[in-house]
């Protein structure tokens, strides 16, 4: 059998994606800051011309707009990295201090205030005052934005960090149950192999051949949260010819299967666990007993089940401790959630029927 390359449920990536330094949502202020405060920086605004008063906007959307392009274009491209080198909070405050002071600084001079004088259809400008106004539109903008910012990525860290440990312990409960499956699996198998040694030496052999098999894909299952129905199906059939070799004409079987699911993810050792239940429970009776298993689909769900006609649910003598029945369906609940189901209720006429519902297309997302 080959080894399932199928994903694992949720594995836990410990690599994190640099966090954004700034609110997507700033640049949207920058379109109409501008409006707001044209009216703040000049107390004559209401009083001026109407001309006047639009070159005041105007004024203030090319120092926005320069500002904004410019700031938000280091703070992606350039910014996360430099932080992410400094090691302490002090560090990178002094660096945003001189991020939002020397940006300013350096597009007064270069570009602003001389767009400024060009446009400006003979208005005098200020560039002390051209360079107080940027300093204040920077500020205003740049520091409240990394401060809720900040307080985003905490808590998005937060939560990220509280699912990772949430998915490592769902990890390691699987591990445990999967894990106590195994050896039960594997000490029934054996038994059934000693019984077949003395009796019959060749169908012993042959036996083992299919048990190693088994074991095999026992082991890969620990690698995997799921498989293939195909690969299931296999190793249940295994299982099945293990089981006939040692109560012959005893036990009859019969394999109903909808080749379209046949390549459905499911959880490994999902169906064995239900077989051996029927065959355990259903060999109370000196007849023997007949087990059936049927997998098909209905729409969005995949339903397998398990009958036999052995004395039914409760009426067994073999009771055992029945940790096959409740780990699998703690190994549903921790993958499924309520969208995986096992249940068992009784057959008209006698016997049970194991019902195994879970959805087509694997687990939830």
């Amino acid at each position: 059998m080959r080894a399932s390359s199928d994903p694992t449920l949720g594995r836990i990536e410990n690599q994190e994606e640099p966090s954004p330094l700034l609110p997507v949502e700033m640049i949207w202020l920058y379109l109409v800051a501008p409006l707001a405060v044209a009216p703040l920086l000049d107390k004559d605004f209401f009083t001026l011309p109407l001309a006047k008063s639009l070159h005041h906007v105007a004024a203030g959307y090319l120092i926005f707009f320069t500002l904004a392009l410019t700031l938000h274009s280091l703070y992606i491209r350039v910014m996360p990295g430099l932080v992410r080198r400094l090691r302490t909070p002090l560090a990178q405050g002094v660096l945003h201090v001189a991020v939002g002071s020397g940006v300013p600084l350096v597009m007064v001079i270069l570009v602003i205030h001389p767009l400024k004088v060009r446009l400006g259809a003979g208005l005098q400008y200020s560039m002390a005052q051209d360079l107080l106004v940027a300093t204040l539109i920077s500020w205003m903008f740049l520091f409240p934005g990394l401060i809720v910012q900040r307080l985003r990525n905490t808590a998005a860290h937060i939560e990220r960090r509280a699912l990772l440990a949430q998915r490592a312990a769902l990890e390691a409960q699987l591990s445990a149950l999967q894990a106590r499956i195994q050896p039960h699996f594997f000490f029934n198998s054996l038994n059934t192999v000693a019984s077949l040694i003395s009796e019959n030496p060749e169908l012993a052999e042959r036996t083992l051949e299919r048990l190693a098999e088994l074991f095999r894909y026992a082991l890969d299952s620990g690698k995997s949260r799921f498989v293939s129905l195909e690969r299931e199906l296999d190793m249940t059939r295994d299982y099945l010819a293990i089981q006939t070799a040692r109560y012959g004409a005893r036990l009859r079987t019969h394999l109903a299967v909808d080749e379209q699911v046949i390549g459905s993810p499911l959880p490994p050792l999902v169906l064995q666990p239900l077989v051996e239940n029927a065959i355990l429970h259903g060999m109370d009776r000196r007849e023997g007993v007949s087990v059936r298993v049927l997998v098909r689909r209905e729409e969005t769900w995949l339903h397998i089940e398990v009958i036999d006609d052995g004395p039914g649910p409760g009426a067994s003598e073999h009771q055992g401790a029945q940790t096959g029945v409740k780990d699998l369906r703690e190994r549903l609940r921790l993958l499924y959630g309520e969208q995986g189901t096992l249940t068992l209720e009784p057959v008209p006429g006698g016997g049970c029927r194991a019902r195994l519902t879970l959805p087509s297309g694997g687990p939830p997302r």
